[in-house]
């Protein structure tokens, strides 16, 4: 922007854990500007406009406990809404209405909302942006790329842990790092292990990850051992899968960075298979 660029406003910084009044302002114009004026223009009908509230509007209202009667319908509840929106809610509460508009469009405008949501945030300087329908505390476009790959693998195993791990990892109210530490090495444990074929006690990350050569993956000794570590990391006798008084509290930046770093594992292995035609 041209204010930034000549400092006549200074560039912001990024926002965690609130939410700027234009990013508020902005949510609520993307809102109304995909979903509601188009109808409006479709239908030519602005008296029905004003009588009835849509069904994505009504489950949104009620969702957030704004009441929604006979009195409140149409543009009263959009009314109701984009104050609530604007003016009134909690900083989070932003961050779950753009779940919700997700979660409640059709599926084929999922991802174009995703992009459109995706680049306000960025634009606004705010620290979370939208991956697999939930709103994540990532800014990197490579980390973001990186796990939306690997969680949409053509294999439901490493999927369910690692969506499960960002999941509970993009948790606004309770999040649970460690479980979520958990999942992603337990994606990685999945992705060996549909590789190698290994079943039972064979399947943990330790052995499978050793008989990928087998299977023609050849990775470097130094990242095997780097593995193989965090699988340690995660199963001593003080590790997170033991409830080890060691790693009661992991910290966010641990359960991003085993979130983002078993990610990127998984379509490396992936690559590697491909090549070999293998899977």
């Amino acid at each position: 922007m041209f204010s930034e660029r000549y400092g006549y406003d200074p560039r912001k910084e990024v926002v965690f854990e609130d939410v700027t009044p234009n990013i508020r302002n902005r949510v609520w114009n993307l809102f109304y500007h995909e979903e509601i004026a188009p109808e409006i223009l479709v239908n030519h009908n602005f008296h029905r406009h004003n009588t009835e509230t849509k069904p994505l509007e009504n489950a949104i209202l009620d969702q957030f406990g704004i009441v929604v009667d006979s009195t409140t319908r149409g543009i009263i509840a959009q009314e109701r809404l984009k104050k609530f929106l604007t003016k009134e809610c909690e900083w989070y509460q932003i961050y779950d209405f753009i779940e919700l508009h997700l979660l409640h469009s059709e599926t084929d405008k999922r991802d174009y909302y995703s992009d459109k949501y995706n680049m306000m945030l960025e634009s606004e300087k705010s620290g979370y942006r939208v991956l697999n329908l939930q709103v994540v505390p990532i800014t990197n476009t490579h980390e973001l790329q990186e796990i939306a790959s690997a969680i949409s693998t053509p294999y439901p195993a490493p999927n369910k842990h690692l969506e499960k791990a960002l999941r509970l990892y993009a948790d606004r109210n309770e999040p649970d790092y460690e479980n979520s530490v958990k999942e992603s090495i337990s994606a990685v444990e999945a992705m060996c292990c549909v590789i190698t074929g290994s079943t039972g006690g064979n399947s943990t990350l330790n052995a499978a990850i050793k008989r990928l050569k087998d299977k023609g993956v050849h990775i470097h000794p130094c990242m095997e051992k780097a593995f193989i570590s965090l699988y340690g990391y995660a199963s001593d006798e003080h590790g997170i899968r033991h409830g080890g008084i060691d790693f009661k509290n992991v910290p966010a930046e641990d359960a991003k960075y085993m979130l983002v770093s078993c990610s990127t594992f998984i379509n490396y292995l992936l690559e590697k298979m491909s090549k070999n035609n293998r899977i």
